[in-house]
């Protein structure tokens, strides 16, 4: 179960970042057009990234669902 709420944190933590990368594709906060390229494509493809990872991995509840 503490594998569960570490997997929900991480996972919040990933749409966290997301939200950061489009927040700054929207921004003047990076003047520079291919700094803020380089970054907003680091943020959103880490971020989407983490996501489908966390969400690809079955819970433990699956796994014994699945053997019986």
């Amino acid at each position: 179960m503490a594998k569960n709420k570490a997997g929900k944190t991480r996972i919040y933590l990933y749409v966290l970042l997301t939200i950061a990368g489009c927040i700054l594709a929207c921004s003047s906060i990076i003047t520079n057009d291919y700094l803020k390229l380089l970054v907003v494509m680091l943020t959103l493809c880490g971020g989407l990234f983490g996501i489908m990872k966390g969400l690809s991995n079955p819970s433990d509840t699956e796994k014994s669902i699945t053997k019986e």
